[in-house]
C-alpha cells in the first residue's frame, strides 16, 4: 500500500460521527502504521507569498459573499443517480467506457478521486452542488483519468525517473484544479485558499481550532470535517500540532500552471502527454513526435472559450 492509502484512518467513519454530533474534542484515529515527519512533510510546508496570495483571494470573496451565498451559487444540491449519470456521460463521450468506472463509498476520506486503475471512487453521503458536478468530472476525468491513459501509451512509461523526467504533481494537480474552475460563474479559488492557509496553521493548531476557523466559511459540515482531516492526517492525536501537507500542491500548481499556460500560448496538447510536469512537455514530444492524446472535451470543443476562462481564473485570483 502506498503513503496515501496508509494514511486512511480504520476508524476515520467513527470519529467523524462522534464529532459531528459532538464537535467539541480532537478526534483519535488509528492507522495501518506510523508516520514519520519527513514523509508527512515531504512536500513541504506553505511559502511566504503564496499564504499572502491565498489570504487576499480569501479576503476578497468574503468582503463579496457570505458562506450562505457562496454555497447557494454554486446551485442545488444533487442526487446520487443525477452524478453517476453525469460522469458515465462524460466518458461515454470519451469513448472510454470499458477503461473507466465508477464506485460510490462511505468509507471514502475524498470526496472524489481517480485510482491508477482509473476507477472513480466517490465519497458517499452525495455533497455535491450542480456546479461543483461539472468541475469535479473536468478535475478527476477530464484531466487525471485522460492524463493517465496517456501515459500507459508511452514509451517512458513507468521509466520517468530513466528519462529523466522531474516530479509533476503541482502541474498535474495545479491543471486539475483549473479545469475544477472552469465552470464556475466566479472561478475565485476559495477552497483552495482555505485550504492553503489552513495547512500552514496545522503545523500548530489542533484539529478543533482549524475545524472552528473552516467553519467561518463552509456552511456543510460534512465538507469541514473533510477538510479539517485533511490537514490534521497521519496524526493519531489531532490535538498535536502537525498534519500532512501534501494538499499545497493543489493551491501553488494552481497559480503556476495558469501563469504558464498564459505565457507558453495554451499548450494543451503537449500537457496532455501524459502525467508529467510542464518543465518536460518538449522531452515527452521528443520522446514520442506522433503522439495525438486524447483531449477533454471541454477544451476541444471551443479552445479560444477554454483560453477566455483560464484568463479569467488569472484575473480572478491575482496570479498575473
Amino acid at each position: 500500500m502506498g503513503l496515501i492509502s496508509d494514511l486512511n484512518p480504520i476508524n476515520y467513519q467513527e470519529q467523524k460521527n462522534q464529532f459531528l454530533a459532538n464537535p467539541n474534542f480532537n478526534p483519535q484515529f488509528r492507522y495501518v502504521r506510523q508516520f514519520s515527519t519527513e514523509e508527512l512533510l515531504s512536500k513541504g510546508l506553505p511559502s511566504t507569498n503564496y499564504l499572502s496570495l491565498a489570504q487576499q483571494i480569501l479576503d476578497t470573496a468574503s468582503s463579496q459573499f457570505t458562506p450562505e451565498e457562496f454555497e447557494n451559487r454554486r446551485g442545488p444540491l444533487l442526487d446520487q443517480a443525477t452524478v453517476t449519470k453525469a460522469i458515465k456521460d462524460f466518458i461515454a463521450a470519451h469513448h472510454l467506457e470499458t477503461q473507466i468506472s465508477l464506485v460510490w463509498s462511505e468509507e471514502f476520506v475524498s470526496r472524489a478521486s481517480v485510482t491508477d486503475e482509473n476507477l472513480v471512487k466517490l465519497r458517499l453521503p452525495c455533497l455535491i452542488r450542480e456546479q461543483d458536478l461539472t468541475g469535479l468530472i473536468y478535475h478527476e476525468l477530464g484531466t487525471h483519468a485522460l492524463r493517465r491513459l496517456n501515459y500507459f501509451q508511452q514509451p517512458w512509461y513507468k521509466k520517468k525517473r530513466k528519462f529523466g523526467f522531474s516530479p509533476y504533481i503541482k502541474t498535474e494537480e495545479g491543471l486539475a484544479s483549473i479545469h475544477s474552475l472552469l465552470p464556475q460563474t466566479d472561478p475565485i479559488a476559495y477552497l483552495a485558499a482555505i485550504n492553503y492557509l489552513t495547512i500552514q496553521q496545522a503545523q500548530t493548531s489542533s484539529f478543533l481550532e482549524i475545524w472552528h476557523f473552516i467553519r467561518q466559511y463552509i456552511t456543510d459540515e460534512e465538507r469541514a470535517f473533510a477538510m479539517t482531516f485533511k490537514k490534521k492526517r497521519g496524526l493519531t492525536d489531532t490535538s498535536q500540532p502537525g498534519g500532512f501537507t501534501k494538499d499545497l500542491v493543489y493551491f501553488e500548481g494552481l497559480a503556476e500552471i495558469t501563469k504558464f499556460l498564459i505565457n507558453n500560448d495554451f499548450p494543451i496538447k503537449e500537457l496532455y502527454f501524459g502525467k508529467i510536469s510542464w518543465q518536460d512537455i518538449d522531452r515527452a514530444k521528443e520522446l514520442n513526435p506522433d503522439f495525438q492524446p486524447i483531449l477533454p472535451i471541454f477544451y476541444t470543443q471551443n479552445p479560444q472559450a477554454y483560453q477566455r476562462q483560464v484568463r479569467l481564473i488569472a484575473e480572478t485570483n491575482f496570479f498575473i
